[in-house]
């Protein structure tokens, strides 16, 4: 049983960035209809109603680490004179043009990353603590975006008592 890779010359390639173009645009509706006020959102009809596991064991106001959300360790990375990225063409997965080719980056410094993709209740606890009001928690450009739009929590969240 030989398996072959699908690879850019092959006519399956254009399956996979179909896939990944739909994907993308699929992210950015996500995007745009966060940031719509919560009263112009309706479901559509055909959605079905969430299913019952939705309101169980849910603190709603206050989630609980353990309960509401997994705890999440930090993981030491360690920094290094260089780094070399870029994705290889023989990689069998698939990849858009700019990913690929070889870059170095120098002098990259030690840094610690949570070891799973950040939960809502990691990111309540962020704002919670007081996180969009730390700079020292935003780049530059994303710093002028949270004063511009005088952002105290993510547009789509619906305050709930004093702000």
């Amino acid at each position: 049983s030989g398996s072959s890779q699908v690879g850019p010359d092959h006519p399956l390639w254009s399956m996979f960035m179909a896939f990944e173009h739909d994907r993308i645009h699929l992210e950015t509706s996500s995007v745009l209809l966060r940031e719509l006020p919560l009263e112009l959102l309706r479901k559509p009809e055909y959605w079905p109603e969430p299913h019952e596991s939705h309101k169980r064991h849910a603190s709603k106001s206050n989630p609980i680490i353990g309960k509401d959300f997994p705890a999440n360790e930090l993981v030491h990375v360690h920094g290094a004179p260089t780094v070399t990225i870029g994705k290889q063409r023989e990689s069998p997965s698939y990849g858009w043009d700019n990913e690929y080719g070889e870059r170095v980056v120098t002098n990259v410094p030690s840094f610690d990353a949570s070891r799973m993709m950040v939960s809502n209740g990691e990111y309540y606890e962020f704002v919670k603590d007081g996180g969009y009001r730390r700079k020292e928690f935003w780049s530059e450009d994303g710093w002028g975006w949270r004063t511009f739009r005088n952002a105290k929590w993510p547009f789509f969240w619906s305050q709930e008592g004093p702000a």
